[in-house]
């Protein structure tokens, strides 16, 4: 069943609903905001808008990595197991 929790994200406000536990949630949250805040300090003239694009790119990307990965390790164990 779904919950709604609020969190915080460079001091915003966002409530979302989720099957994900509190905890997660907040690891989630704390993963964006990093990745904004590191942007933004960077480059003191990009906006939250643009750290956000530019987390939300990254994010894509760290996830297409680890499909990449798991796929490879599944050819791989499935070459160890034939």
């Amino acid at each position: 069943m779904s919950q709604q929790y609020t969190i915080r994200v460079l001091g915003t406000p966002y409530t979302v609903r989720t099957d994900s536990p509190q905890e997660e949630v907040e690891q989630a949250a704390a993963a964006v905001e990093g990745a904004m805040q590191t942007l933004l300090d960077k480059n003191p003239r990009a906006s939250v808008t643009m750290s956000a694009i530019y987390a939300a790119i990254q994010f894509a990307d760290d996830k297409r990595r680890a499909e990449e990965s798991a796929a490879h390790l599944r050819g791989q164990l499935k070459g160890y197991l034939d």
